[in-house]
């Protein structure tokens, strides 16, 4: 159950990341300069500078990365909010206990269906954020091995119509 870990510990990882974001601006306003200047290298001087070509566009595409990361874990964050709103408060003061306070509980029943309840719910979770923010990838535990179908021979005429299906709709063509 680390995605729910995960999900108990993004209020943490989301102040971590705007504090990222304004470190590197300063790291990269202090830590060199704008101008060209001389070094002696190799036993002769040289005119070294500013590459704006390179140093200005990694800057920029750090920080819209990061502008992006802040965005999927606001999403994230909120969504996990407003479903342990909805939970009941014996469910909601469990998975607190257990993954925000790292407490061990003893293994019961309601426990186990919170858990499976949460576990649920971040998986919809991620597969929102992955439309939403256009991943192309979406996240191996999020793959069921129910889904899968089996490639022996007699199956895979029926999965590689599925999948052509599926892949169909996926791009928005009219299966004929």
């Amino acid at each position: 159950m680390d995605m729910i870990e995960y999900y108990f510990s993004l209020h943490y990882k989301l102040p971590n990341a705007r504090l990222r974001v304004f470190q590197y601006r300063e790291d990269f306003y202090q830590n060199q300069t704008l101008h060209s200047y001389f070094t002696y290298e190799e036993s002769r001087w040289v005119v070294k500078g500013f590459r704006q070509d390179v140093q200005v566009v990694n800057l920029l595409d750090t920080l819209l990365a990061l502008d992006r990361y802040i965005e999927v874990l606001e999403f994230k964050l909120k969504h996990f909010r407003l479903f342990l709103q909805e939970l009941p408060q014996g469910d909601r003061v469990m998975l607190n206990m257990k993954y925000f306070h790292k407490q061990e509980l003893p293994d019961t029943e309601s426990l186990r269906n919170a858990e499976r309840l949460c576990f649920s719910e971040v998986q919809e979770i991620e597969e929102a954020a992955c439309f939403r923010f256009r991943f192309y990838k979406m996240p191996d535990f999020l793959i069921e091995a129910a889904e899968i179908l089996d490639l022996e021979d007699e199956n895979f005429t029926d999965s590689f119509n599925v999948n052509f299906t599926a892949m169909l709709e996926l791009l928005g063509v009219d299966a004929v």
